[in-house]
């Protein structure tokens, strides 16, 4: 078990990252009323710039254009103090996103098994990096290249099998709010 994150006195950010579906965006709204901080979504601040969805930018401009709109306003929002903050699925693989939340942030790492995330992205069909193809399968591979950035989070937690509110008080409990 990782030491407890200090938030009181640090006014540091906290910062959830993993894979799409892991719950992030749910787990982060529910942390933050919580604790009695903002919440910002990366890719929901990206689509309010942009005007249009994500999967959209994609299809319009690739991936290319998207990961270095994604990088720009991570960097901006990762300046933030006392918030909490969910990152996309692909952003903590930038070096500069992933060196700056490490060093300014709380990171944690929201795990689950190839498996729920599977359940859930089929439910979610807005995921352009799943669009026509093998969920399971483009899962994997995104697993593969992924799992090493997202160990380096200062915490890391299991949501598989869980509710928000489980998760969340899971979360609270590591997190030590008074010295």
């Amino acid at each position: 078990m990782m030491s407890k994150l200090r938030l009181s006195n640090s006014n540091k950010s906290i910062v959830l990252v993993g894979h799409m579906g892991s719950g992030k965006s749910t787990i982060g709204k529910n942390l933050s009323k919580k604790l009695g901080i903002d919440f910002f979504d990366s890719d929901k601040e990206i689509e309010l710039r942009e005007k249009i969805k994500i999967s959209n930018i994609f299809s319009l401009h690739g991936e290319k254009y998207f990961r270095n709109l994604e990088e720009k306003i991570n960097l901006k929002l990762l300046k933030y103090k006392n918030v909490v903050l969910a990152l996309g699925g692909g952003a903590f693989q930038n070096p500069s996103v992933r060196k700056v939340a490490l060093e300014k942030c709380n990171c944690i790492w929201l795990k689950c098994s190839l498996n729920l995330l599977e359940q859930r992205c089929n439910f979610k069909k807005n995921r352009p990096l799943l669009e026509n193809k093998n969920i399971k399968s483009e899962l994997l591979k995104l697993d593969k290249i992924r799992r090493k950035n997202y160990s380096k989070a200062h915490l890391s937690i299991n949501v598989g099998g869980k509710t928000k509110y489980q998760v969340t008080k899971e979360l609270l409990n590591q997190i030590k709010l008074n010295d």
